[in-house]
């Protein structure tokens, strides 16, 4: 008997068959998605602390190689440049285009160590950058190098720093012995500072504001980066890392302006405060 022109295979899918399918990995798709952004937060989170706490280390590391005093926190362009001017890293950070911005040997190159970095016990370029920093060099689209700045009140190591900025009466603390009414488990050390706020190291926490019997007296200067959920990163003194969840809506919506700026009765910004210095 003669075979017909075309026989359909039974085995195929038909096009309602095919459809169904697409539906339905669509759907499990959308499903999928959300979980796996979050776990990809997450993630990056896990490494900034990671982060945090190896940065920590190398500064307890410069530390414990020098008779116990802290490394230098200087401020200004030439932060960590020469020997003129030694500090923790250098590098002078801008939202433009600037050859800092992109340049990895100011974090852990051997041609700074003379200049006070603590570059020979981080090592790792990677660590003094949050993963969820996307900011860019602008110019060369390059990813910038440094995300993370240092409590301005572990020592600046000069007189005359930002005018009288460390003349006021609270705590500086140049090594362990100086924590005393601050624990060294509640004051922080590093932070990841916002894009348009970064520069220097040195992150601003100007204390003429602390007021706590009158907190509409609190202002601010630069701001902490809010990468993780509302929440910001920090290591502190004593080891450890962790986030801090900011929870006054006005903290997530300030930006940063080259003066201090009011923020009356925002607890979040004397949580910050409380855990730069306290009164000597």
């Amino acid at each position: 008997m003669k075979k017909p022109a075309f026989q359909s295979n039974p085995l195929a899918f038909t096009l309602v068959e095919l459809l169904v399918v697409i539906a339905i990995i669509g759907i499990l798709a959308a499903l999928l998605l959300p979980t796996l952004s979050t776990a990809k937060k997450q993630a990056k989170g896990i490494e900034c602390k990671s982060n945090m706490r190896q940065l920590e280390l190398g500064w307890q590391l410069y530390a414990d190689n020098n008779a116990g005093v802290f490394a230098v926190n200087d401020s200004g362009r030439e932060a960590g440049k020469s020997e003129e001017t030694p500090s923790w890293v250098a590098g002078y950070l801008s939202v433009g285009d600037t050859p800092d911005n992109t340049n990895t040997e100011m974090l852990v190159g051997k041609e700074y160590q003379k200049c006070g970095s603590i570059g020979p016990y981080t090592i790792n370029p990677k660590i003094y950058h949050c993963p969820s920093d996307v900011s860019v060099n602008n110019g060369t689209a390059q990813p910038r190098v440094r995300s993370i700045s240092m409590n301005s009140w572990i020592n600046p190591g000069r007189d005359g720093i930002s005018g009288d900025y460390w003349d006021r009466p609270f705590e500086k603390y140049t090594k362990a012995s100086s924590f005393a009414h601050l624990g060294p488990a509640n004051a922080f050390v590093f932070v990841d500072e916002r894009p348009d706020s970064i520069n220097d190291g040195w992150f601003m926490v100007d204390m003429r504001y602390y007021t706590p019997s009158n907190l509409n007296d609190l202002q601010v200067r630069d701001l902490p980066a809010i990468y993780h959920d509302n929440a910001s990163s920090f290591a502190f003194a004593d080891g450890h890392a962790e986030y801090h969840l900011w929870k006054d809506p006005r903290t997530l919506l300030l930006k940063f302006k080259k003066a201090a700026q009011p923020t009356p009765g925002n607890l979040d910004i004397l949580w910050l405060m409380e855990h730069s210095t306290r009164p000597d």
